[in-house]
């Protein structure tokens, strides 16, 4: 227990020592469409994310899906999220297709193909079968229209192509990488870190905001 507590008290001493070293401030091209949250947050956070990388699944599930819940939804942080298929991926670009597909729809539809996704990942990685993990868990309209959405694949790999861009001119080249963006100031992170030491850093730029 004390070997741990050790690691874990350096753990967010490195994550609050980054406080000190940020980039600049994220431009107005940059902004987008929060799925968790709203643009008037005083904390946004962007996930360049790939739907097929095991790290991105532990990630999304085990720290930003209770930000969404303890940040997002109280107005604390917007959360962006950015696909960025990684090539050695047979199938996340048809994934972030269909993720796009849902967002398109709503924040709602989003979230539920996400988390479908994420914690399906073995399965469909496996077998490249997308369409039936998205269809359990949407609604028979919604399946219909993220169809509808599908049927222009060119629309959507440009969408893509452009967050995928816009990642690389940013610097990011592994996944997952996210940037948080609070009082000015943007700090880049390449690493799926625990909720506990991410909520600490969030807690201190909120602090440091007041």
């Amino acid at each position: 227990m004390g070997v741990l507590t050790m690691y874990m008290g350096f753990r967010l001493a490195v994550v609050l020592a980054m406080l000190a070293t940020a980039a600049a401030p994220l431009s107005a091209q940059d902004s987008s469409s929060c799925v968790g949250g709203s643009s008037s947050a005083p904390i946004k956070i962007e996930v360049f994310s790939d739907y097929q990388c095991p790290a991105c699944q532990q990630f999304y599930l085990q720290t930003m899906r209770t930000v969404l819940s303890e940040y997002a939804d109280k107005n604390k942080a917007c959360v962006v999220y950015r696909e960025f298929p990684l090539s050695q991926h047979a199938h996340s670009r048809v994934a972030a297709r269909y993720g796009l597909a849902a967002l398109h729809l709503g924040v709602r539809q989003w979230s539920q193909v996400s988390d479908a996704l994420f914690l399906g990942q073995d399965g469909w990685a496996a077998s490249g079968d997308i369409e039936s993990v998205v269809a359990k868990v949407l609604s028979p309209s919604d399946m219909a229209a993220v169809r509808k959405e599908l049927q222009n694949p060119a629309a959507l790999d440009a969408n893509i192509e452009a967050d995928y861009q816009l990642g690389v001119q940013r610097g990011v080249n592994s996944t997952p990488t996210f940037f948080v963006i609070a009082n000015g100031k943007t700090q880049k992170f390449a690493a799926a870190y625990q909720y506990p030491i991410l909520k600490r850093y969030l807690d201190s730029l909120l602090a440091a905001g007041n």
